[in-house]
């Protein structure tokens, strides 16, 4: 469930949305108009590029494209595109809207991130610890 949802137009074809969802902490994605692209910014704050955990949540990223994935969890190439990008050691979610299909894009690209978490949850636990403040428990 989002809470606090609000957006706020930043100029030049652009608009932030800014909303809370899993685990409390605000999530900040941006809308670029002109370049039909969505990007979830900072999703992962304090990683390292080529670490471990950042390894995983590329595979997680990259395994969306596979044809061998069901419907529901693919993420259709004609339709949209994931990818990420790690600026200042934060990890951030790219997603490229392809033609007219900004809500399949939003709902893959947010099922996605859902993904993501679990799989912080799974095999990454202390990390979410120590940045969201998760309980150890």
């Amino acid at each position: 469930m989002f809470r606090g949802f609000r957006a706020v137009p930043l100029g030049r074809g652009r608009v932030e949305y800014q909303f809370r969802w899993l685990l409390g902490r605000p999530i900040h994605a941006i809308f670029d108009a002109r370049r039909g692209r969505l990007t979830f910014t900072s999703l992962f704050p304090g990683v390292e590029a080529g670490s471990p955990m950042v390894s995983g949540l590329d595979a997680l990223v990259r395994s969306r494209a596979d044809r061998r994935l069901p419907a529901h969890k693919r993420i259709d190439g004609r339709k949209a595109r994931v990818s990420r990008t790690i600026r200042h050691g934060e990890w951030s979610l790219v997603v490229t809207i392809r033609g007219v299909n900004h809500e399949y894009a939003v709902q893959g690209a947010l099922n996605l991130i859902n993904e993501l978490f679990l799989s912080l949850h799974e095999a990454w636990p202390e990390y979410l610890i120590q940045r969201f403040g998760l309980s150890a428990e």
